[in-house]
């Protein structure tokens, strides 16, 4: 899908396949899943790199900000949270008068921008810069509500590893972590480029537009703090985890070992009293199997009760 915002005056949402008419006038290009027919078209019109019409069709990109004579091209990311969080790339080219956004997945912000024509046409205003900056802002400002799902995940996990450390909570433990490590592959890079948009100059940036890059760049250190902290977080869950399986087996460890200590003396009189002597004492006595049985209940609390006052048990 292809939407053309063209200011001529006022807005016109414009047919991309007409879109020559529109050229020389501020332009936004929105295309969602472009083919290969659509970066060449785009390549032919804007002469962009033909590295660049390949990074626009291929998928994924690394993060990455490069200028070139007519345009600058920026590699970015952005995040959706459904049942699980998903990154979306983002590119951006960005010309004197024109600025063309590829994704391959719809981004919510980029929807409700559409949804208000008044706001791009303000935007567009102000110079495509300023239109770039509001939807890499929205993006950026995307990652702390989809993010604070985590929070909720990781505070449940710790609740549940101190209470009840089931062995299927270890893989739970691991399935979050490998997560919070795959945004943290995206939000640091993310960070240094969108530094560099707030701290160089590029000619296709206007000095009016750069404060507010500057901006985006304080959201995005928050948000990397925020995934340095979770990360914390899952480690400390994982620690509790590991601390109270650890625990729970030092427990019955010494549930065993008082029932082995306890068993070894009883064990030692019944194997006495079951060797083959013809003589032993008490063999003859008519009570005698009872009175041994007694000794070793005797025993046996005697143990206990010394385990507990030693506070074994």
């Amino acid at each position: 899908m292809i939407d053309v915002y063209c200011l001529d005056g006022k807005l016109t949402k414009g047919d991309f396949g007409k879109i020559e008419q529109y050229l020389g006038k501020p332009l936004w290009i929105d295309i969602t899943g472009i083919t290969k027919e659509d970066a060449d078209k785009l390549k032919d019109l804007f002469n962009l790199h033909p590295l660049t019409a390949e990074d626009l069709h291929n998928s994924p990109v690394r993060i990455k900000v490069e200028e070139f004579n007519d345009y600058l091209l920026c590699v970015f990311y952005g995040i959706k949270k459904v049942k699980t969080i998903d990154l979306i790339e983002l590119d951006f080219v960005l010309g004197k008068d024109f600025l063309i956004t590829n994704h391959r997945k719809e981004l919510d912000s980029i929807k409700e921008l559409k949804q208000n024509e008044d706001k791009i046409e303000n935007q567009m205003r102000k110079g495509t810069d300023f239109l770039f900056h509001k939807i890499l802002d929205m993006e950026v400002d995307n990652f702390s509500p989809a993010l604070e799902s985590l929070d909720d995940e990781i505070e449940k996990i710790e609740e549940e590893a101190t209470k009840d450390p089931k062995p299927k909570l270890l893989s739970e433990i691991l399935k979050l972590k490998r997560l919070v490590v795959h945004v943290k592959k995206v939000v640091m890079p993310q960070r240094e480029k969108i530094g560099f948009l707030a701290k160089n100059e590029y000619k296709h940036i206007s000095k009016k537009a750069i404060p507010y890059f500057r901006d985006i760049y304080d959201h995005s250190i928050r948000v990397s703090d925020t995934i340095d902290n979770y990360r914390e977080a899952i480690g400390n869950a994982f620690d509790a985890y590991m601390s109270a399986v650890s625990n729970n087996m030092n427990e019955v460890m010494k549930v065993l070992s008082i029932i082995a200590t306890i068993a070894l003396p009883l064990t030692v009189v019944s194997g006495i009293y079951g060797t083959n002597f013809t003589v032993l004492p008490g063999q003859t006595f008519a009570y005698g199997f009872w009175v041994m049985v007694s000794v070793m209940v005797v025993m046996c609390v005697v143990m206990i009760y010394y385990f507990r006052k030693k506070k074994w048990i």
